[in-house]
């Protein structure tokens, strides 16, 4: 039998005014309790080349506190669920966050189609809240065309 899997606590704070939803945290995150741990997934590159910061040299403890002073948290549409491995497919009974409390985000920027198909079916959330797509940045979708500058564009109009 399949155990149910909960997924990473968010990484929001007061002043978080933008936060970035994934589906669920693939394996290696959830077992480094850290997101996008994957070197696979193109997240920390996207983000180097959206905030001119060389990520990929950071301890993920100064990655995070440079998405603070930015104003960006990350999360995922699914609370928990019953899974093995990482791929969105393999997702059963999941359970979705509750984004009804954060009043101070006003933008949610969906990490590729399944986290947006997913949040705007099942997550409550505020309706003054603008919702964005984004390209994934999970390795599956690598061959994307023009991704960084998509996340640029839905990120840099609050920065």
């Amino acid at each position: 039998m399949i155990q149910r899997i909960k997924g990473l606590d968010p990484i929001i704070y007061d002043n978080t005014e933008i936060l970035i939803i994934g589906t669920f945290p693939g394996k290696k995150s959830r077992d480094q309790n850290q997101y996008y741990y994957d070197s696979r997934n193109q997240f920390w590159n996207i983000m180097r080349d959206v905030l001119n910061t060389d990520f990929l040299n950071l301890e993920y403890k100064n990655r995070i506190n440079i998405l603070q002073e930015c104003k960006i948290g990350l999360w995922d549409a699914i609370e928990s669920c019953e899974i093995e491995g990482s791929l969105d497919k393999n997702i059963k009974k999941p359970e979705y966050n509750d984004f009804s409390h954060l009043t101070q985000v006003k933008k949610i920027i969906c990490n590729g189609k399944a986290a947006e198909k997913k949040y705007k079916k099942h997550c409550k959330v505020l309706n003054s809240v603008e919702v964005l797509r984004v390209p994934s940045s999970s390795s599956a979708n690598n061959g994307s065309i023009g991704r960084s500058e998509q996340w640029k564009n839905a990120i840099t109009g609050l920065l």
